[in-house]
């Protein structure tokens, strides 16, 4: 009797052999969400693999499952692996990441390879996030079996990333300014300090023009060479007064007479936003630049800086001037 079942079983396992190698060697498996929040919003989820915890399907399977970052957890080289009693051991990587475009990875499921994509695609006010899963077993019967198997639970792996990534990205404050984070060259620089309230826009403008006049002029006279953009600086700002520092960039060893100083914004990281317009609506790059600050958890390293990247001497069309505001910042 013992020998008819192991018979039997030995029949079926050749069976399941011989289906296996009719099997397609190949799996992909796609789809897509839409989702109501910028590139921006959705590419900071999958191109962070900390973030992957708020929605990565694999870890409700394993909650009991390590997992190891490497050195780096965002964009290109970012890694992690895991350990778990249901899960096994493996490993994801990030071999190729273009920022609010797509992310490329590399993964290995206790010695099955395989590789992903999560591309964007803006339409509109939303934004299409695909994903692509593939994986191919070659000629090895177990591995078109395992892939049977596995594609429902990579199916069920996106649908369910793609609705908790929706509703982490659709909670998320809407920018009506692109903001990015960089890093800020250093600039030298001569400048003029005054304090007045931030309640006249007509003396504001006023107190600038005298400012930048008397630079020039001084300048000019000592036959220095301003190197770039105007800016102003604000380090102290409030309801009722502000200090206000109006500037020209100039060489680093630059000389210049006893009445005034050559000093130097270090380089260091910041946030930026483009303003185009007059300088009316200043104020609404500011305030959402002070929003992003809260929004990351970004703390203040310096002063605001505005730089003027447009002369309205030279431009008379107010909607080409553009005027570039960095907040420099902490790195957490």
């Amino acid at each position: 009797m013992i020998k008819k079942i192991l018979f039997v079983l030995a029949g079926l396992i050749v069976v399941l052999l011989l289906i296996g190698f009719v099997l397609p060697g190949k799996l992909e498996v796609s789809k897509s969400v839409s989702i109501h929040a910028s590139t921006e919003a959705v590419f900071e989820e999958v191109n962070d693999l900390k973030r992957w915890e708020s929605w990565q399907y694999w870890n409700t399977l394993d909650p009991d499952m390590k997992i190891t970052y490497g050195e780096n957890t965002k964009g290109k080289g970012a890694s992690y692996s895991w350990d778990g009693p249901k899960l096994g051991v493996g490993n994801l990587a990030i071999d190729e990441s273009i920022p609010n475009e797509s992310i490329s990875i590399k993964m290995d499921f206790s010695g099955n390879p395989a590789s992903g994509v999560y591309s964007l695609q803006p339409d509109g006010e939303n934004t299409i996030l695909n994903f692509k899963f593939m994986n191919d077993q070659g000629m090895n019967p177990i591995g078109r079996w395992i892939n049977v198997f596995m594609k429902g639970e990579i199916e069920k792996s996106f649908d369910y990333a793609g609705e908790k990534i929706k509703t982490i990205a659709e909670a998320k404050p809407k920018f009506t300014y692109t903001i990015t984070e960089e890093t800020m060259p250093a600039i030298s620089y001569v400048g003029l300090m005054h304090t007045m309230s931030p309640q006249d826009p007509v003396a504001i403008s006023a107190q600038m023009a005298k400012m930048y006049g008397e630079l020039e002029t001084m300048l000019k006279k000592a036959k220095v060479e301003i190197t770039g953009f105007p800016f102003a600086m604000y380090p102290a700002y409030s309801e009722t007064s502000m200090d206000m520092i109006c500037a020209m960039p100039v060489a680093a060893d630059a000389k210049v007479p006893a009445k005034y100083k050559v000093e130097t914004v270090e380089v260091g990281s910041a946030i930026k936003g483009i303003h185009k317009g007059d300088y009316n609506n200043l104020m609404d790059l500011h305030l959402e630049l002070d929003k992003y600050l809260q929004y990351k958890g970004l703390t203040m390293n310096g002063a605001p800086i505005e730089i003027y990247v447009t002369d309205p001497m030279l431009e008379k069309d107010t909607a080409k001037w553009i005027t570039e505001i960095y907040y420099p910042i902490k790195k957490n």
